[in-house]
């Protein structure tokens, strides 16, 4: 599957990864699945990691973005506690119009969204910010990620 969704540190947080080529549909039904107000594990995430380091291809259109940044920014006002890291740096292989897309789409997620969310170029870094946000907004010093 090109988009994954892992739990980790006992259901506080998650990994979303994509990897090689993402459609439209595939991401919008993941993400209307994950981000739904009346799911119970995203309920309890304290942190979420968009990870898009082995991504290749994304086969999604203006529209699709704009759907999917809504549904982000309602579902950040029902449940604003999560702190937000994106790593944007796609694999070596990715074109310019995918590292166009993915910019656009987390542009407006951060604008529309009410989540701390900051954007990263490799997953160590948001890794390490995501553990000191935590640390200090929840009190939680000892974050595995998986």
């Amino acid at each position: 599957m090109p988009i994954e969704i892992q739990n980790c540190d006992g259901g506080i947080g998650n990994i979303v990864a994509s990897r090689g080529m993402v459609t439209d549909q595939e991401l919008i039904d993941l993400l209307g699945k994950h981000l739904k107000h009346d799911n119970a594990n995203f309920k309890n995430y304290k942190y979420i990691l968009f990870d898009h380091t082995a991504l290749a291809k994304m086969d999604i259109t203006n529209e699709t973005i704009e759907s999917i940044a809504d549904l982000c920014a309602e579902t950040s006002r029902v449940h604003p506690d999560p702190i937000v890291a994106m790593v944007t740096n796609v694999s070596m292989g990715a074109g310019i119009d995918l590292i166009n897309r993915v910019s656009r789409m987390y542009e407006l997620f951060i604008n529309r969204s009410c989540w701390e969310t900051m954007v990263f170029r490799t997953k160590s870094e948001a890794v390490r910010w995501i553990r000191e946000k935590v640390r200090k907004k929840y009190g939680i010093d000892d974050l595995i990620f998986c």
